[in-house]
C-alpha cells in the first residue's frame, strides 16, 4: 500500500510541475526561514549553557535606594559580600568574585590593550567550567603572582603557543602564565581572556572602592531564591545600613537581588553590566519564524483544496472501485507528508547555504549542527504541522460523493470556498502586517540615526587615556602640544561622554528646591573649558567654565536642562549645589543633548570642572590627519597603544544593533511577501485554469480582456479590504508598543498603514492580472474544448 502510495504522490508531482513547484519551494523556503531563525533564538537562549553547574549558580545584583527614589541598579556588588556568604550561610558551597581590571600588556616589549582582564578569586574554576589546554586550574591562581590566560592570547603573545611559565606585564605589574584555557564559547556572557588572582583579604568595610566586583554564588542544591534574598536583606540592615548612616547617608539604603546564571545574559538595566542580548529581540523573531512557518503552510492548505476540481474525477473513480474514505485519507496525507519531507531536505540545503550569510551580518558564529536537540524539535513540528495541514484537503477529497464527483458538481462547494477565503484574508493580514511594520521601523532608525544629538559628533576623535596615575602626568603636556598642531581645531580632557560604553560617574547632589533640602542621585561628567565648545553644545543660560577664574574649578557647576526640570528651579543660575566633592553654585545651564542612547531620555546631568581621573581626551581634527596624533601620542605615551574612536563612527556602532535587526526583519518580510506571492499565483492559476471555460465562452460574447480581469480581480480585492481593516489597527497597535522602546521616535503617519495595502493590491492585480491574459488570449475554441 505504501509503495501504492508513494507512486501516486510522486506522479502527482511530476504531472502537475507548477503546482508542486509553488508547493514544494513556498513549504522550502518557510522552513529554511524558521529553522534559521530557530539556529539564532536558541544560539541567545544558549548563554552560558556550556556551564556543568548552571543549575545551581546565581548571581547577586544590588538596586540602591535613593532619598528621591531615583535608584541605582548595579550588577557589582561589595566585595565583602562573598566573604561573609562563604563563613555564614551552609547552603553556599562557595561564593567567588570577578572584578574587570582591563589595561595594559606588556610581552616581550610589545604593548596590547585587553579588555576582557579579571581579577579573582583562586577557587573561581570550581564554580565555572573552563577546559585547560595546559596547567592545574585548582593551582592556577594560588599563586598572587601567576595569571591564567586563553589559547588566543597564548598563541597572540607567544608564537609557539606555549606560555606555561612565561612572563607577563600587566598594568606596570609582572605575573606568571601558570596555566592555558581554551576560548570560552562564543555564547558566555562573560568574555574572558585573563584571570589573575584577586586578594581581597584587606578589604575591610562594605561601601569600599564604590562596589566594584561581580559576585557569584554556588550553592550546595538548587536554592530557594526568595528565602535565600530574604538572607541577603538582614545582611543589608545588619552590615551596610549602619555604613551608610555613619556617612550621612541615612535616606539611602541598598537592596540585594539574585538571578539565575541562565538569565543573566538578558539581565538589562544594570550600571557596569557587560554587554546584553536583547530578549524582547528573541521573542520577534520566534514569532516571525513562526508567522512565516504558518504562511507557507496556509499555502499548501490554500492550494491542495482548490485543487479539489482536479482531483474529485479521481476520488469518485476510486471509490466506484470500492476505496473507503480511511484509505483515501491515508493516500492523501502521506501525500502531504511526502511533499512536505522534500521540502525539508531542500529546507536544510538551504538552512546551510544561508548560515554564514547569517553569521556575518550578526556577527556570530552558530553552526548547523549546533542545536541538534532543537534541529530535530523543529523537523518534528515541520512534518507534525504537514500531518495537520493535510488533514483538512485529505476529509475534504475523500468526502466527496462518487456520482457527484464524476458529474462534477463539487466545484462551488460553500464550505471549501469560505475556508479558502479566510486563509487569503489571513496571508494578506500577514503580509500587510510586516511591509508597514518593515516600513515603521526602517523610518525610526533612519531618525535616531539621523536626529540631532545636541552636539556636534562630526570629525571628534575620542583617544582613551591610561589609568594609572604616573602616566596620566603626561596628559597635559601631551593636550598642549596637540593643541600645537594647525590641523587641530579644540581639544578637551574629560571623563564622561563616552558613545559606545555609555556609563557616567554616579553620585549624590545636594541642592536646595523651594526652601527644600534635597538629595539627588546625579550623573556627572568632569570636562575642562573647552569640552562645550569642542563639540559645539548651547547653553541656555549662564556661561561655560573658564580657565581664568579659579573658583570655577571647585565651585562651578554646569547642568543640562533635564537637570533644571527635575528640581524645579525657575532661576538656575546661582543656585548652591554640592556633590562629586565639588561645592558651590551653578554658572550655567546647557541645552539637552543626548549623552546615552536614545532608547532611554536625556537624564539629569551635572558637570564639574576636571579634578576627577580623566579617561579621554576629544580632538577636532579630519580624519585623513590622525597620523599626526598618533605620532604625537608615542611621544608622550611610548608604553602605551593608542586606543581611539571617530564619535561619528562610534555612534552608528551604538546602533548597529537595531540596524541588524531590522534589516534581517526586512530579508525575512521579503521572505513572507514571496512566499504569499507563491500561494496568490498559484491560487490565480488554479481559479483561471477552472474558469477556462467560462472565460472562452465570455470572449466569444463579445468580452474585452479587461472585463475579464475586472471579473477575477474582484473577489480579491474583497478580501484585501477585509485584510486592510484587520490589519491596520493590528499594525499600529503592534509597532506603537515597539516605538515605546525608544525615548525618541517617529509619529505613525496614515500613509505608513495604507502604503502597504495598496502594495499588496498592486501585487494580487498583476499576478492575477497576468494569469487571466494567459486564458483569454487563448483560442476561444481550446478553451470551449478544454473540459
Amino acid at each position: 500500500m505504501i509503495k501504492s502510495y508513494f507512486k501516486i504522490a510522486w506522479r502527482n508531482i511530476i504531472r502537475h510541475k507548477s503546482f508542486s513547484f509553488i508547493n514544494i519551494g513556498g513549504l522550502s523556503i518557510g522552513i529554511a526561514a524558521c529553522l534559521l531563525i530557530s539556529l539564532y533564538v536558541h544560539y541567545q537562549l544558549s548563554y552560558d549553557g556550556y556551564q556543568v553547574k548552571k543549575d545551581r549558580i546565581i548571581r547577586i545584583t544590588n538596586l540602591m535606594h535613593t532619598p528621591e527614589n531615583d535608584n541605582v541598579n548595579m550588577a557589582l556588588t561589595p566585595a565583602l559580600l562573598a566573604s561573609a556568604l562563604n563563613h555564614n550561610y551552609p547552603e553556599v558551597e562557595t561564593a567567588v568574585r570577578f572584578e574587570p581590571d582591563g589595561g595594559i600588556m606588556k610581552v616581550n616589549n610589545q604593548l596590547f590593550r585587553e579588555d576582557n582582564v579579571y581579577k579573582a578569586d583562586a577557587n573561581i574554576f570550581n564554580v565555572f567550567t573552563f577546559k585547560f589546554a595546559a596547567g592545574d586550574p585548582f593551582q592556577a591562581l594560588r599563586d598572587p603572582s601567576s595569571m591564567v590566560i586563553s589559547e588566543t592570547l597564548a598563541k597572540k603573545y607567544f608564537t609557539s603557543g606555549d606560555a606555561i611559565g612565561k612572563s607577563i606585564n600587566h598594568n606596570g605589574k609582572t605575573y606568571r602564565v601558570s596555566a592555558v584555557f581554551y576560548d570560552l564559547p562564543e555564547n558566555s556572557d562573560m568574555k574572558i581572556s585573563a584571570l589573575f588572582a584577586g586578594d581581597y583579604s584587606k578589604v575591610t568595610t562594605w561601601l569600599a572602592d564604590d562596589f566594584s566586583v561581580y559576585t557569584f554564588v554556588l550553592f550546595k542544591q538548587k536554592p530557594d531564591l526568595t528565602a535565600f534574598e530574604n538572607k541577603l536583606a538582614k545582611i543589608s540592615k545588619q552590615q551596610i545600613q549602619p555604613e551608610l548612616n555613619k556617612i550621612g547617608a541615612v535616606k539611602y539604603s541598598m537592596k540585594f537581588n539574585t538571578e539565575y546564571l541562565a538569565g543573566v545574559h538578558f539581565s538589562e538595566g544594570k550600571l557596569g553590566d557587560v554587554v546584553k542580548g536583547d530578549k524582547q529581540l528573541v521573542y520577534i523573531f520566534s514569532a516571525l519564524s513562526i508567522v512565516i512557518l504558518v504562511i507557507a503552510l496556509l499555502n499548501y492548505i490554500n492550494l491542495s483544496t482548490a485543487r479539489a476540481a482536479e482531483r474529485a474525477k479521481e476520488v469518485g473513480v476510486r471509490k466506484v472501485n470500492g476505496a473507503v474514505q480511511s484509505s483515501l485519507v491515508g493516500q492523501f496525507l502521506f501525500e502531504s507528508f511526502f511533499v512536505t519531507l522534500i521540502a525539508l531536505v531542500i529546507a536544510i540545503a538551504l538552512t546551510i547555504i544561508m548560515l554564514p550569510f547569517l553569521n556575518t551580518l550578526l556577527q556570530i558564529n552558530i553552526s548547523f549542527w549546533s542545536s541538534l536537540i532543537s534541529f530535530l524539535v523543529i523537523c518534528g513540528l515541520v512534518l507534525a504541522s504537514s500531518l495537520l495541514t493535510g488533514l483538512y484537503p485529505a476529509f475534504v477529497l475523500s468526502a466527496f460523493q462518487p456520482i457527484t464527483a464524476l458529474k462534477g458538481n463539487f466545484k462551488h462547494v460553500a464550505k471549501g470556498i469560505t475556508m479558502r477565503k479566510v486563509i487569503t484574508v489571513t496571508q494578506f493580514v500577514i503580509a500587510t502586517v510586516m511591509i508597514a511594520g518593515a516600513f515603521i521601523m526602517n523610518r525610526q532608525i533612519n531618525y535616531v540615526r539621523n536626529r540631532s544629538l545636541g552636539y556636534d559628533k562630526n570629525q571628534v576623535l575620542s583617544i582613551s587615556l591610561p589609568s594609572d596615575s604616573v602616566a596620566l602626568l603626561r596628559v597635559t603636556p601631551f593636550n598642549n602640544a596637540l593643541r600645537q598642531l594647525s590641523q587641530v581645531k579644540g581639544t578637551s580632557v574629560q571623563n564622561g561622554l563616552s558613545i559606545i560604553n555609555g556609563i557616567q560617574a554616579k553620585s549624590t547632589t545636594m541642592i536646595k528646591s523651594n526652601g527644600t533640602k534635597r538629595e539627588l542621585m546625579s550623573n556627572y561628567f568632569s570636562v575642562d573649558d573647552k569640552f562645550i565648545p569642542i563639540l559645539n553644545m548651547k547653553l541656555a543660560a549662564g556661561r561655560n567654565f573658564s580657565e581664568s577664574m579659579a573658583t570655577d574649578k571647585k565651585e562651578g557647576f554646569i547642568v543640562n536642562e533635564a537637570f533644571v526640570k527635575q528640581v524645579g528651579w525657575s532661576n538656575p543660575i546661582g543656585q548652591p549645589i554640592e556633590g562629586f566633592d565639588h561645592k558651590g553654585y551653578v554658572v550655567g545651564v546647557v541645552k539637552n543633548f543626548n549623552y546615552e542612547s536614545m532608547h532611554s531620555p536625556i537624564a539629569p546631568l551635572v558637570m564639574v570642572y576636571t579634578t576627577f581621573r580623566p579617561s579621554s581626551v576629544l580632538v577636532k581634527i579630519n580624519p585623513n590627519n590622525l597620523q599626526l596624533v598618533k605620532n604625537t601620542w608615542q611621544t608622550y605615551f611610548p608604553d602605551v597603544p593608542f586606543t581611539f574612536e571617530f564619535m561619528d563612527s562610534a555612534f552608528n556602532i551604538v546602533y548597529q544593533k537595531d540596524v541588524t535587526s531590522i534589516k534581517l526583519f526586512n530579508y525575512f518580510t521579503i521572505l513572507s511577501i514571496v512566499l504569499a506571492c507563491l500561494g496568490l499565483y498559484g491560487l490565480a492559476h488554479l481559479m483561471a485554469t477552472q474558469r477556462t471555460k467560462e472565460i472562452g465562452i465570455r470572449k466569444v460574447l463579445g468580452a474585452a480582456v479587461n472585463r475579464l480581469i475586472i471579473l477575477l480581480v474582484k473577489d480579491f480585492v474583497k478580501l484585501i479590504a477585509i485584510a486592510a481593516i484587520l490589519a491596520i489597527p493590528a499594525t499600529w497597535l503592534i509597532m506603537n508598543k515597539w516605538l515605546t522602546l525608544y525615548a525618541y521616535h517617529i509619529n505613525i503617519n496614515w500613509w505608513l498603514l495604507v502604503t502597504p495595502v495598496f502594495m499588496i493590491l498592486l501585487i494580487s492585480i498583476l499576478v492575477i492580472s497576468y494569469q487571466t491574459i494567459k486564458v483569454a488570449v487563448t483560442n476561444p475554441v481550446k478553451s470551449l474544448k478544454s473540459e
